[in-house]
């Protein structure tokens, strides 16, 4: 992986204003109802906006927990990287049905008669926003059952003595078999 710069107080300014206008403009709230929502002073809310200073990360921490998975990727993505929920939500369908929804519904996107043609253009994305965050937390479902969180009692998937995986055949929405197949233990476990 190559060798990252440091982050400066201006490209992370620009990260938390990003955050700060998202969340008003998808919730419709001024600068006063997102400051009482997230727990500081509409004053620090302007500020952030605008870039003038940095939000402290209890702010943040309280902007990911009141508005969910992914609020502050746009800072997360200084690092490279972004939030994984530590529980897993009730999810709405299968999660596999959720990813090839997201699939097909981006494949669609780039049929030559769509908006962008063959590619794929920000309002396309903006139309199927919800089945790519459907998509995202059935994998993040997922690897949170694969890969616990650190400090939990679980002992993540690749760390087992014993792996087992789950095989679903499906004809429709129904399932048409399903069984656990078990793999061997190792000597001494």
């Amino acid at each position: 992986m190559p060798e990252l710069s440091p982050v400066d107080s201006a490209t992370y300014r620009d990260a938390v204003a990003t955050i700060v206008s998202r969340i008003q403009r998808a919730h419709s709230l001024s600068d006063a109802q997102l400051a009482k929502r997230v727990g500081c002073s509409a004053g620090t809310i302007k500020n952030a906006r605008t870039g003038a200073t940095n939000l402290d990360a209890v702010t943040l921490a309280n902007i990911e927990r009141t508005f969910g998975p992914g609020a502050i990727d746009p800072f997360l993505a200084l690092g490279h990287v972004r939030a994984l929920p530590l529980t897993i939500e009730k999810l709405e369908q299968h999660p596999t049905l959720a990813i090839v929804e997201a699939l097909h519904r981006l494949i669609e996107t780039q049929t030559p008669g769509s908006d962008g043609g063959t590619k794929i253009t920000s309002r396309e994305l903006l139309s199927i926003l919800k089945e790519l965050r459907d998509a995202r937390s059935a994998f993040d479902a997922l690897i949170l059952i694969a890969d616990p969180a650190l400090g939990s009692e679980e002992v993540s998937f690749r760390d087992k003595a014993v792996k087992r995986l789950a095989i679903v055949h499906t004809q429709g929405d129904t399932i048409a078999d399903a069984r656990i197949v078990g793999g061997p233990e190792r000597a001494g476990d």
